[in-house]
Formats: C-alpha cells, structure tokens, sequence
C-alpha cells in the first residue's frame, strides 16, 4: 500500500498580499488618543457650553460657592466637625489626583477629644462634664491671609493668588531648602526626598477655575469639606483677636499666619485637646545648617577677640597677641568658609542656590546668605592683605613696589575691622530665621543666648588656640605679655564655658523644673529620653574643653611662659568646644516640639 500524497491548498489572495511593513506604516499614520484629544481640544469640541456645569456638579454644587470671591474676599475650607466620620476619603482622593508619592500627604485626618459641660433644670449637675465627645478633623493647607510659607522662602517659591486667595507652590522655584515647613505652624509643606523640593495643597485651583470641586470636597461622602468665601482682614487688631484663638484644639495660634480655614461644630465643648496630645517625635537633625552656625559663629567670634586684643595692644602698647593676627584671620575664614561649603548640602536643589537672595525683602535666610556672603568675601580679602608681608620675599620687585605704592600697610586691619559688622549682623540674621518661625522652643531670648555663647565662648577658645600655637610655632614662647594674656584668656573661656553648659542644663539637659512650661518639659522628656546618647555626648564635651582650659591655665601659671602642653591642651579645649556646640545645636533642632494640628503624625 502506498502512502497517502499530502497536498497543500493553495494560498488564498488576501495571504499572498500581506505585507508586514505595509501594515505598520498604515497605523503609523493613525492619530494617537492623546493626538485626537488635543485636536478635538483645539477646536473647541471638548469645551462644556456656558449653560453645561460638570456631570458630577449636582451632587457637590451646594458645597462650592454661589459666585466668584469679590477684592475683599478669598476661598476657604470648612470643614463639619459633626459631619466628618473620619474615614479618609478625602486623603485618598487627595493623593489619587494629585499623583503624590507613596509616603507624601497634602491631607491628613486626626481627632479632638472634648468634654461636653451638663445644662438644665437639675443645679445639681448643671457644668459637670457629661459625656466624652469624639470629632474627628481633616486638615490641609489653610490658605493663609499672611502665610509663614511665602513670607520665609527665600526663592519667591510661592504665590498667593490676588483673586481666589489659594496659596500656590512653584515647584520650578524650589531649591528644596525646607525653611517653608519650619515656617507654616501647620506643618503644610512636604519634602519629597526623590524630587528634592517641597510640594503642597493647592485646594485644586485648576478644578475651581472650570466650576469643579477639589478633590477632597467631591469625595467626601458626608460632605464634610465645603469651599466657602472669607474675608480678608489682615490688619492689628485682627491679629489681636486671633492671639487668643485657634482653629481646634491643640492647634498652634492663628495669630501666626492668620489661616482662613473654619471648622463648625454645633456643640460647645469645653476641655477639648487632640487625641495625639504629647506625642512628640525627634526632628530632623538638619545637620548642614547646625555645620553652618556653629563654624560662622565661631569664624566671626574669632575675629571678634581678635580686634579685642589689638585694641588691648593699643592701649598697652604691646603685642599680647604675639603678632597672630594674619594666622588668625585665616583660620577664621576657613572655618566659616567650610561652614557656607556645608550648607548646600541641605538643599534638594543646590543648583539653583544661586536664587537665595531673591528674597531678600521678607526672607531672613535670604538675609543671612547674602550677609554671611559678604563677610566671608571681606575676610578673605583682609586675609589676602594681611598675608602679603609674609610672601613678600617670593614676590617679583616690581609687585612689591606696587603694593608698596597703592596699598597702605593699615589696609588689611581696616579691612578686619570692616568685616567684623557685617559677621554679627549675618549671625543676627541667622537667629533670626529661627525665632521667625513663631516656635517657643526657638523663641528669641534662648536662641540668641544659645548662639552668642558659640560665638563668644568658643570664638575665644579658638583665638587663644591660634595664638598660642602660633607663638609656639615662631618659638616666642617667652614672649611675656603674651603668656599673661593667655592665661588670663584661658582663665575668662574656664568660667564662661562652666556657665554656658550650666545654662544649658538648666534650660534642657537637666532634670525638669517647676518654672518649665509645658513645651520646656515636652522638649526636655524627649532630650532625656529619645536623645540620651547626645545628651552623654554633649556632657562629655563639655568636660573635655573644661579640663583642657584648666590644664592650660596651670601650665602657664606654673612655668611662667608658654610650653607645648599649653598650646596642645588649648588646641583639645577648642576641638572639644566647637563639638560641643556642634552636639549642642544638633539638639536645638532634634528636641524642638510645638503645637501641631491634631493628626499631624498620622
């Protein structure tokens, strides 16, 4: 038997046809969806008629206002305590539109816990508390008639509308410097790390602009989030109604930033406070701007000694500095020189650093950079003069001749007399950025106590550090008037560096006190108990500069002149001083607690 012959059909018309390339230069040539919505979009075919509200409108219309704000008046949120059920709609709704990250909140939601106060006929019970009332609070950006936000950054990062009042963030704007979120009480402003800018609610400007409710409002299935107009009444004696008013319980005072956001409630409560009451946590350590004012205290207060002990030369008509001013200078410029070279570090966007000074009219970070900027720029020119009688035997004739002629021999001293003012008046500015902030742990009489003391105490320790290894360095240990100075110098750093750490005890290291208001103790307990490590780091300093100055003071007392272990235990006495304050200021950022809206922490 034979085997079966296969036979194929043959191949129809349409398969014989097929071309592959064909195919694909056809669909090449077919609009995309994204393509046919922007045509259709500039013809005009996607636009709702005049009389057409959005399809979902009927469901929030009564939650938006009737009629656009007028000059006198901006949009506002209020929010229904009674009618808010906590159930976080809003803050999914927020982060779906918004394309936020995984981590990153523009709304949270917490609770206020308040006592209800009995009322009726019966005398008896009439004012004792009678039931716990639970309500739970949805917060977001508040839209400030005066916000902290815009008035601190020093990139003109922010805008605050003229018509709706909303308070927008310019992302392109943003060198990421954080300062908005140490301004806003309310903790508004958040960093995102992978973009390196900070972002914020803008209450859905785009969705207001065509008649749609932000996405928060149209979400809520209580329709507890409505969008009212207020009036804007930014004038004293406003700000002095809101000092004794919050928004709720727990919040920081409006006084700050005037916030336009209004939470209603149909019961009076009496006793309210925020279910995370006492919840505090370790902020950030911002340790690039703890580098920054440590090292430009110090640099200024160096210079600051310095010219101190030259006008005591004047008048003694001696030397007792042993003719370290030129070292002196130097190492001042350098340490400030690498606090300014830290700084950036703190940026998300160092790049665009470069636009500080744009704020220069509200900012004080924009102050202190351009201030610090032009001391660190004078000192390194009085530097520059001061050291040129030291190179001058490697420098042609005809430079030194023209040095000789056009530059006097006093100019380098005028010009470190000259920095001086602009060195306090930049760490001015730097106190100021924080006291700025409304934050009593920051407040104005600890701050500057705080950085006057690295400026005096440790700037000290450090020009007597320089001075003395200079001499030693010449082989001017002998040199009489200077010996005497030192150990006096050392004798003064000894006491103040006893009284400084003293202070700091007192006021957080310590144990708490009966005149410590409610956050002394809050900043305290979390010292004590969550930054116990630098607390011991912090006392150990302390001890390590105290015995240094004191071994200092014995040898020179005892020899009569200067020894190399009175320039070595002065030398350990300022590496032991500056990183105490280094540990000092770290702690002054990491221990600060404020009022918070409730559920800040989520």
């Amino acid at each position: 038997m034979h085997a079966t012959d296969v036979t194929n059909e043959p191949e129809t018309a349409s398969e014989s046809n097929f071309d592959l390339v064909d195919l694909l230069l056809e669909e090449q040539q077919q609009l995309s969806a994204v393509e046919l919505f922007a045509r259709r979009h500039e013809s005009g075919q996607c636009e709702l008629p005049a009389d057409r509200a959005p399809d979902q409108a009927k469901y929030y219309r009564s939650l938006l206002p009737a009629s656009s704000p007028t000059p006198e008046q901006q949009f506002a949120f209020e929010v229904d305590l009674d009618a808010c059920s906590g159930c976080k709609a809003c803050v999914v709704a927020c982060h779906a539109l918004n394309g936020l990250e995984e981590n990153e909140t523009w709304r949270s939601v917490g609770g206020v816990i308040a006592t209800e106060s009995a009322s009726g006929s019966d005398s008896a019970t009439e004012g004792l508390p009678i039931a716990i009332g639970v309500r739970h609070v949805t917060t977001a950006c508040h839209h400030c008639e005066d916000p902290g936000c815009l008035n601190g950054c020093p990139v003109k990062a922010y805008d605050k509308d003229p018509v709706t009042g909303i308070v927008r963030h310019l992302d392109d704007q943003c060198i990421g410097c954080k300062y908005c979120t140490m301004m806003c009480p309310y903790e508004v402003p958040k960093y995102s790390k992978r973009l390196g800018i900070v972002r914020k609610c803008d209450m859905c400007y785009n969705r207001l602009a065509v008649g749609e409710a932000p996405a928060c409002v149209q979400s809520c299935p209580n329709e507890a989030i409505k969008i009212r107009l207020v009036d804007r009444s930014l004038t004293e004696a406003d700000r002095k109604v809101a000092g004794s008013r919050m928004m709720v319980a727990g919040a920081p005072s409006s006084s700050l930033t005037l916030p336009t956001t209004r939470y209603v409630s149909q019961a009076e409560w009496n006793g309210a406070a925020a279910m995370d009451l006492g919840i505090d946590e370790v902020s950030e350590s911002h340790w690039p701007l703890a580098a920054l004012l440590v090292a430009t205290q110090i640099g200024v207060g160096m210079v600051f000694w310095d010219r101190v002990g030259a006008l005591i030369s004047l008048v003694a008509g001696d030397d007792i500095s042993g003719g370290a001013t030129p070292v002196l200078a130097l190492v001042a410029l350098l340490v400030s020189g690498i606090g300014l070279n830290l700084a950036p570090l703190h940026l998300g966007q160092p790049l665009r650093a470069w636009r500080v000074f744009l704020g220069l009219r509200t900012s004080w970070l924009s102050r202190e950079a351009v201030v610090l900027g032009k001391f660190v720029g004078a000192l390194a020119l009085a530097c520059l003069l001061l050291g040129l009688p030291l190179v001058q035997a490697w420098l042609p004739e005809s430079i030194n001749e023209a040095v000789g002629n056009y530059i006097p021999s006093w100019a380098g001293s005028v010009l470190l007399w000259a920095s001086l003012p602009l060195g306090v008046v930049g760490l001015y500015c730097s106190a100021m950025i924080y006291i700025a902030t409304g934050r009593i742990w920051w407040r104005f009489d600890r701050t500057m106590v705080r950085f006057a003391g690295t400026f005096v105490v440790v700037g000290l320790i450090g020009a007597l550090a320089v001075a003395a290894l200079t001499q030693l360095t010449r082989n001017d240990a002998g040199v009489e008037a200077s010996s005497v100075a030192l150990m006096l110098g050392s004798i003064v750093a000894l006491g103040l560096v006893i009284a400084k750490f003293v202070y700091e005890w007192r006021i957080q290291l310590g144990p708490s006190r009966s005149t410590d208001d409610a956050i002394d103790l809050r900043s305290r307990r979390l010292t004590i108990r969550s930054l116990s490590q630098l607390r011991l780091a912090r006392v150990l300093t302390f001890s390590l500069s105290a015995v240094s100055l004191l071994v200092a003071t014995i040898a020179i007392a005892t020899v009569g002149a200067l020894t190399p272990l009175v320039g070595l235990s002065l030398g350990i006495a300022f590496v032991g001083a500056a990183g105490g304050d280094m540990i000092e200021r770290l702690l002054y950022f990491m221990a600060v607690v404020h009022d918070r809206m409730p559920g800040i922490h989520r």
